[in-house]
């Protein structure tokens, strides 16, 4: 089998150096890079219809992004050429367009690395779908925002500065707005729940809040009342209706996910007979991601079909209810809802759902679900 690979760049040159050490029948043919200046070797050409002209079985997308891994991705299916990709971005903008012009061409279209990493996320869910029906997920879906908190719990630090160090070590983007703000959890929901339940949920139906505004205040509070505080991203399903949503959650500390260390990922499925089923692992990173590219190449060489036909018609409604941990400095607009004020910034508020308080959330403000626990 043939590979064409678009992007030589952390994830392109993982999955290259994963292949070109397989000694196997599949092989990388042309490599995809930006500018001449980064042509070493003779399998690279900054030309996309060198690839797509040539007699390749696959194309692998590791360029991130979306408008020009979008267009690239659409030529290679039309082509009739599978294509593996790490592009969550893409996939949960145009999931329904991609997934149906890759059946209506006959050809896989796969991405398990664009959620959980090296977790063989896709993998599990196609698994359990065979023999049982999955009613929920959640878990712990990005690592940087994972490594940010769990160093602010453990040091005591304020957010800026574990951001920077998580920036030091490569951890967080440059610009680690999709991270902090939700978004790259956002995109992870909308294909596992996709995944999950053939469906093609609107990426914008997805209520999310990120990080950004937590404080070293905020920490004090969890670890004062046996808490931990994580980005959960989760979805529930019952008939045609659906919860999705992304919010930070204070855990009890006995509870295993909220001890998940550094930067892993956690994520978690539950299904009528298995029950609660949980998979730990490298979320991000050179060869986690690339580990689960080359897997999905695995697959399709061998023939396995790991599409998610688009067959159930499901609507977000968001109608999860909890108690909130809001942090702001005009409280006056939550007055009604207070259920135990904390100080002047601070409250928990009453049970009420989400979705009726969430245009009250400035940019300004940090919100956190607070999950009470029966008495032990």
């Amino acid at each position: 089998m043939k590979i064409g690979l678009l992007g030589c760049g952390t994830v392109g040159s993982g999955v290259k150096e994963i292949i070109d050490t397989m000694n196997s029948e599949i092989i990388i043919s042309k490599i995809l890079v930006k500018d001449e200046k980064d042509i070493i070797e003779p399998r690279m050409t900054t030309d996309i219809n060198e690839i797509l002209n040539d007699d390749i079985d696959l194309i692998v997308e590791c360029i991130g992004g979306i408008d020009i891994p979008l267009n690239f991705i659409k030529k290679a299916l039309t082509s009739k050429k599978h294509v593996v990709t790490s592009n969550k971005k893409v996939m949960a903008t145009h999931y329904k367009e991609l997934i149906e012009l890759a059946k209506n061409n006959n050809v896989s279209l796969t991405f398990e690395a664009s959620v959980g990493g090296g977790i063989p996320w896709m993998e599990n869910i196609s698994h359990i779908k065979r023999v049982d029906r999955i009613s929920a997920f959640d878990g712990i879906f990005n690592g940087t925002t994972n490594y940010i908190l769990y160093n602010m719990m453990q040091k005591g630090v304020e957010f800026d500065y574990t951001l920077k160090e998580a920036q030091a070590l490569g951890y967080a983007e440059s610009d680690p707005t999709d991270d902090i703000d939700g978004h790259d959890v956002k995109y992870k929901c909308c294909l596992s729940g996709n995944a999950i339940w053939n469906t093609d949920f609107n990426l914008n139906d997805i209520i999310f809040f990120g990080i950004r505004n937590i404080s070293k205040k905020d920490i004090e509070y969890a670890k004062n009342k046996k808490y931990n505080i994580k980005l959960i991203g989760q979805g529930q399903r019952w008939g045609s209706k659906a919860n999705l949503y992304v919010i930070p959650t204070f855990l009890k500390n006995y509870e295993n996910i909220a001890n998940v260390p550094h930067n892993l990922n956690c994520v978690r499925l539950k299904s009528e007979f298995l029950g609660e089923s949980s998979y730990i692992g490298q979320g991000a990173g050179k060869f986690a991601t690339a580990h689960a590219v080359v897997q999905d190449i695995v697959s399709i060489y061998e023939n396995r079909n790991l599409s998610f036909p688009i067959s159930e018609k499901i609507e977000i409604v968001n109608e999860v209810s909890s108690n909130f941990y809001i942090r702001s400095k005009n409280l006056n607009k939550f007055n009604h809802i207070i259920e135990e004020k904390i100080d002047d910034e601070t409250i928990i508020t009453k049970y009420i759902r989400l979705k009726d308080i969430k245009d009250f959330i400035d940019k300004d403000t940090f919100i956190a679900e607070f999950r009470l626990y029966l008495q032990e």
